[in-house]
């Protein structure tokens, strides 16, 4: 990727980020909102985690070079670290007995489910005379062309949003981006109780305002599942805090739970997935398999834990002998390795058997994701959907980059399911 256009996608993720940048050359916070202050920075780690993660480094030791007697950093969404936190209901948490002069909250208020809570812990965290920076996206955010990923929001905001949320405050400033697609408010804290007298917000699911009192709008797979509880439960990234698949994986996989099943996962990164399953399938053995040294660590009750590596075809091979029900690919992402899984292991499953490909977010966004995950004359997704044109018609296609696993897949397929992020396939 040449220097250009790699500054450019940079500037199209972190749109919120430079923003601030440009707000902070305007004096949006002053000196003296800083100099001998106690603060704190909330950061969403969304689809450019790392990045966030970075900045929010570099604005914690420049809030020092003001001044600031302590700059304190919350990653918000952070499956980094499972005993991170996920969205500003957690402040008061994080913040223990600490108070601050000064928070700057540049990600968590799309993500929020209960906003007001999230935002009274923000209004009890600042003391008195303190001041609150906050940045929110609007509702001209239709889509997700500046930040291109498989995480859901939930919220949009206006300044009068923003104002009748943060009602124990009085607004100072406010700013919005050229694109009117980012609005920021600076509030100074009052010395009365935290309040909010916000009623309705614009909600992303049904595209208008939304009773933010009443029980949020849900569609046919955004009821409480057990397994979405599950893995909340143990911080793994599947869950509806980040990728919110676990409610439409659990349509297809709430057969096997009381079932004596193999499970194989490929990619298990901190372990919380493999944790999830062992608790959600009482009576599997859970086999997950990842190419780093010290995954065994992982290994527990039930769980077995294989290093190897995804990108060796006799490794693949191999995995067939566990024979699973259920499959689910969360490894490199890398378009080579998925298929390779896919190709290789989809023949062991029995009828009826599931597998999952996840993440293919690195197929479908050149925008986020460098060249280098699409190492194929077809990208994931576009063998996925040749799959279930084979799938839906039963006729194989000979023409096709990949013909023969295609046709094999395709016609040994009952469903073939895609939605946000991933693809699930079920064995006929």
């Amino acid at each position: 990727m040449n220097e250009g256009r790699q500054m450019e996608k940079y500037e199209n993720l972190l749109a919120e980020e430079l923003f601030f940048v440009k707000l902070r050359l305007c004096n949006i916070l002053k000196p003296e909102d800083i100099a001998g202050k106690e603060c704190l920075v909330i950061c969403a780690m969304g689809g450019v985690g790392l990045w966030r993660k970075i900045y929010g480094q570099a604005l914690q030791e420049q809030l020092v070079e003001m001044g600031a007697a302590t700059a304190d950093q919350m990653l918000l969404f952070n499956t980094d670290v499972l005993d991170s936190f996920y969205d500003l209901t957690d402040v008061m948490r994080f913040a223990g007995t600490a108070s601050y002069d000064c928070i700057i909250v540049l990600g968590g208020m799309e993500k929020t489910r209960r906003i007001y809570e999230g935002v009274r812990q923000l209004q009890e965290l600042c003391r008195p005379g303190g001041k609150i920076f906050v940045m929110a996206r609007t509702p001209k955010v239709i889509s997700a062309r500046q930040e291109i990923n498989a995480y859901e929001d939930l919220w949009r905001y206006d300044v009068q949003d923003l104002s009748s949320l943060f009602g124990g405050c009085s607004l100072e400033m406010t700013a919005s981006s050229g694109d009117g697609e980012i609005v920021a408010a600076v509030f100074t804290r009052g010395v009365g109780a935290a309040e909010s007298r916000c009623r309705a917000l614009f909600c992303t699911r049904t595209q208008k305002r939304a009773d933010i009192d009443g029980e949020l709008p849900h569609g046919y797979f955004d009821e409480a599942s057990d397994l979405d509880v599950i893995g909340i439960k143990h911080h793994t990234d599947k869950c509806s805090m980040i990728h919110n698949y676990l409610g439409k994986y659990e349509f297809f996989l709430q057969c096997f739970r009381n079932q004596p099943i193999r499970l194989l996962e490929l990619g298990i990164f901190q372990g919380a997935s493999l944790r999830m399953w062992q608790e959600y399938f009482p009576h599997a053995e859970i086999f997950g398999v990842d190419i780093r040294e010290g995954c065994s660590q992982y290994k527990d009750e039930r769980i077995h834990i294989i290093q190897t590596d995804l990108s060796n075809v006799d490794a693949v091979i191999r995995l067939k002998d566990i024979r699973p029900q259920i499959i689910i690919d969360d490894a490199s992402h890398i378009v080579s390795h998925q298929l390779l899984a896919l190709f290789t292991l989809f023949d062991v499953l029995p009828s009826g058997g599931v597998y999952i490909l996840e993440d293919l977010e690195t197929s479908l966004n050149p925008e986020q994701f460098e060249d280098a995950y699409r190492d194929c004359p077809l990208d994931a997704y576009e063998v996925c959907s040749r799959i279930a044109r084979i799938t839906a018609r039963k006729v194989p296609d000979d023409n096709s980059i990949y013909a023969e696993h295609i046709n094999r897949i395709g016609m040994q397929a009952e469903l073939v399911s895609v939605m946000k992020g991933s693809v699930v396939f079920i064995k006929r």
